[in-house]
């Protein structure tokens, strides 16, 4: 196969967005899952965890503003592997062989998934921060900061979705892939500084919380929301991103572009 021209890479992306947002629409049920599943976690982890303690990282308040940051990354990474599943279910009731057979850019069909994924994400992001600011959660730099916290969010998710569609499609099966994408988005919830700050972690986890995409972002967005220092942990999130989407995503389309 050529190389797409990117006019027509751009256009049929695009075909395959709207087709996505449509079903979306004729289908609201499936907005259930990204979009109040995290209002009820966040509720959870604010009501089981938010009072334990004030964190040591100074110039922070209680342990509620350290957590929630790592609640809405997390949030993000758990929706993220959706994406992936949605394109096992079509290759199995045959869509894939129809877009296959179509004279269209056969990386669109990844790509022009990211558009729908990146509303979802932003959505949740912006709901999950009304939720915050009832719970007690206040971002300093007002507007520009609540609007840079959703494009963290955004960013963040799409770079997993990227890598759990690169996953999934190595797998091949969507019963299977369910099960096995979700760990990863725990596991690297988890061993980060999400929940604790890295200096509290078991020793082993410390070096791994440090490298830890969930970690940049976590720790980017209470730069954010607080005022303090930003620019390490955007570079260290920009990296991160970049690495997550550009190899597994071209490893993605390379997997969906063979035979079946």
């Amino acid at each position: 196969m050529t190389a797409a021209v990117p006019g027509r890479l751009a256009r049929d992306s695009r075909l395959i967005a709207g087709r996505q947002l449509r079903v979306l629409r004729m289908n609201p049920g499936r907005l259930i899952y990204p979009l109040v599943q995290p209002l009820v976690l966040l509720v959870l982890f604010v009501s089981v965890l938010g009072n334990l303690a004030v964190t040591r990282q100074p110039g922070d308040g209680s342990y509620r503003e350290f957590l929630i940051p790592g609640v809405l990354v997390m949030n993000a990474a758990l929706t993220a592997p959706a994406s992936g599943l949605a394109l096992l279910r079509d290759a199995g009731n045959g869509l894939a062989d129809r877009f296959r057979s179509l004279p269209m850019s056969r990386a669109a069909v990844l790509t022009g998934r990211l558009g729908p994924d990146a509303v979802i994400f932003a959505v949740q992001a912006v709901l999950l921060l009304g939720e915050a600011a009832l719970l007690g959660f206040r971002v300093r730099a007002g507007l520009p900061g609540l609007a840079a916290i959703v494009a963290v969010a955004v960013a963040f998710g799409l770079a997993v979705a990227v890598t759990s569609t690169w996953l999934a499609l190595l797998i091949n099966d969507a019963e299977t892939a369910e099960r096995v994408l979700y760990f990863p988005a725990i596991a690297i919830a988890f061993v980060s500084s999400a929940f604790a700050p890295v200096s509290d972690l078991a020793g082993w986890m410390q070096p791994i919380a440090r490298a830890n995409p969930v970690s940049a972002a976590a720790g980017l967005i209470r730069s954010l929301s607080s005022g303090g220092p930003a620019a390490r942990p955007l570079l260290q999130l920009a990296c991160w991103v970049t690495g997550l989407i550009i190899v597994p995503g071209m490893l993605a389309v390379r997997r969906w572009q063979a035979p079946s």
